[in-house]
């Protein structure tokens, strides 16, 4: 909770971050998803996925390599405590919406499986719709894995055929920015820059 109070800036602009790669991604999907050739607008939403997933993710290895800079001469100079996990520990609070979204998707398509009900599935549509919007940069990714239908009744189940491993992919492909927020901030603290460990430049 401390590293919350501390750093509430900048995990919020983590999560503004993916805010803003989301709509980027969802611009250049728009197009796509409306071509009549279903095999070329499939092949285009990978590439365009692949690509805003890369941008998303070096943009916040970017800020958390900043941030890790700039508490390195903190910690050098005597003012702030050094803290390994940092990184780790901004990573997953920025990620609560996505894991609220994704586990929330989870759990009522779950209930809908179980009894079929209209709550549930009034829950799992808010809950899919919204998690498939705010992580749109994983869209094109995940529909090439688990295709789903754009059609959602609870009088024919089998159309949710691929919609619970697609959730637990929107769920999981997330936590990537964990790691890399982790591994940006650690290396910020050192001074090191991630293309100098992979090409040996010093």
């Amino acid at each position: 909770m401390k590293i919350f109070k501390e750093n509430s800036y900048d995990i919020v602009r983590l999560y503004i971050n993916q805010l803003g790669i989301m709509i980027f991604a969802s611009l250049l999907y728009t197009p796509v998803l409306s071509m009549d050739n279903a095999k070329l607008s499939s092949g285009l939403s990978i590439v365009i996925s692949i690509l805003s997933v890369c941008f998303y993710l070096a943009l916040i290895y970017y800020v958390m390599w900043e941030l890790g800079a700039k508490d390195k001469i903190r910690i050098d100079g005597g003012k702030m405590e050094p803290c390994k996990q940092k990184g780790l520990v901004m990573g997953l609070y920025a990620n609560v919406p996505n894991l609220i979204l994704g586990l929330g998707t989870i759990i009522s398509l779950s209930a809908l499986y179980a009894n079929g009900s209209n709550g549930a599935n009034v829950c799992f549509i808010i809950f899919n719709n919204v998690m498939r919007f705010t992580a749109s940069m994983f869209m094109g990714i995940i529909n090439a894995i688990f295709p789903v239908s754009s059609a959602i009744s609870t009088a024919d189940m089998s159309s949710y055929d691929n919609y619970l491993p697609a959730a637990i992919l929107f769920t999981v492909l997330p936590l990537l920015s964990v790691a890399v927020t982790h591994l940006a901030y650690s290396l910020g603290t050192k001074e090191k820059k991630l293309l100098s460990l992979v090409f040996g430049k010093k």
